[in-house]
């Protein structure tokens, strides 16, 4: 099975332009990539996601976030969010870098790329 076979198999849908307040929910199977227009803060409400953060052409950070973490998000940053354990995942948008957050402990050790913090309490994955 080739790579472009294996991404076939998922489900996806783009969003540009998410608005404060914003609340979205992604299927299991499916991923939704979003691209805030202004810094804003993708908070997991509901579930555990599996989010990569673009940085541009073949740069990126995968990381795994549970319910009550945050991920800030740069203007037109791409950031590929899908759900883990087969369940459905909700998420919210919070206008600003960092609404409600503190550093993560675990972010060094969980995550690959960057070395951008995420924010909240550790993940249970």
């Amino acid at each position: 099975m080739t790579t472009s076979h294996a991404l076939h198999l998922f489900a996806s849908s783009r969003a540009t332009g998410a608005a404060a307040g914003e609340a979205g929910q992604v299927a299991a199977g499916a991923a939704v990539t979003l691209a805030p227009k202004a810094a804003m803060t993708l908070r997991i409400a509901e579930g555990q996601a599996w989010v990569t953060l673009g940085q541009g052409l073949g740069d990126g950070s995968d990381m795994f976030l549970c319910a009550g973490q945050s991920l800030p998000v740069a203007a037109g940053q791409s950031v590929v969010v899908e759900p883990l354990n087969g369940r459905r995942l909700q998420y919210r948008w919070v206008r600003g870098d960092a609404a409600d957050a503190r550093p993560a402990t675990w972010w060094r050790r969980a995550s690959v790329g960057n070395g951008a913090p995420a924010w909240g309490d550790a993940c249970c994955a």
